[in-house]
């Protein structure tokens, strides 16, 4: 499969189900990687998201002062364009408290994903919702606001913080409606692709045990076992 095939497929597969599958990895602890529930998806009817982290700091309660330094728009358009596709933004406010501004609504939606870029993260504001929605594009963000005050740029291509998490200009980012993480670059993805199809499918026999005839505390402990040693068995077999 070809990288896009696999990001493709990667895409489709719930938040959740990629982090326990990462887990059996053993590569990071348990806690890291993930981003904190202030960060929520905004549009879930899209579902889930991947993409490489393209980053900047923003700043748009105040008004510019005079020998501020800002990063034009030109030049984050063209990280962006320039970055590997697909690729997410995921953006710092640093206003405090953050989200005072706005960088991200229908127009931006509509140039971004013309840069290759599906969808945006962050700590700050977002709006049109409805209009970002139908262009496909997705929104992680605390909560959507009603103006862009004098949001400008004050860094870009640079390690941001965005709730709990740090994330570094090429991580790969995963998100939906449960949450938004990162997975790691030592984990080949074509082999997660691989493990993750045999994960649902373990997985779903203790599902399909629960809603069958045969039930009882003795057989569910039975097939949780047999799913453990399953996917223990899988990861040997990369």
């Amino acid at each position: 499969m070809t990288r896009e095939e696999v990001l493709a497929a990667l895409g489709k597969i719930r938040t959740p189900i990629i982090y326990d599958c990462v887990e059996q990895f053993e590569v990071r602890p348990r806690n890291e990687g993930v981003m904190d529930t202030s960060i929520k998806s905004l549009l879930p009817s899209l579902g889930p998201m991947i993409g490489y982290a393209t980053t900047g700091k923003l700043i748009g309660e105040q008004p510019p002062v005079e020998g501020e330094h800002t990063v034009p728009w030109k030049d984050l358009w063209q990280m962006v364009h320039d970055a590997p596709r697909p690729s997410v933004m995921v953006v710092q406010d640093l206003d405090q408290p953050p989200a005072r501004s706005c960088a991200w609504g229908d127009v931006a939606a509509s140039i971004f994903r013309r840069l290759g870029s599906v969808g945006c993260v962050t700590n700050g504001g977002v709006r049109d919702l409805p209009e970002v929605e139908e262009l496909g594009f997705q929104l992680f963000a605390p909560s959507p606001v009603v103006g862009h005050m004098y949001t400008r740029w004050i860094e870009i291509n640079i390690p941001v913080k965005v709730g709990s998490l740090m994330v570094y200009p090429g991580d790969l980012i995963h998100g939906d409606e449960h949450g938004v993480m990162t997975i790691p670059k030592e984990i080949d993805l074509e082999e997660l692709l691989k493990y993750t199809s045999k994960f649902l499918a373990s997985e779903k026999t203790i599902v399909d045990f629960c809603s069958g005839p045969d039930f009882s505390v003795e057989g569910v402990v039975r097939v949780s076992e047999e799913h453990g040693k399953r996917v223990k068995g899988h990861m040997n077999d990369l």
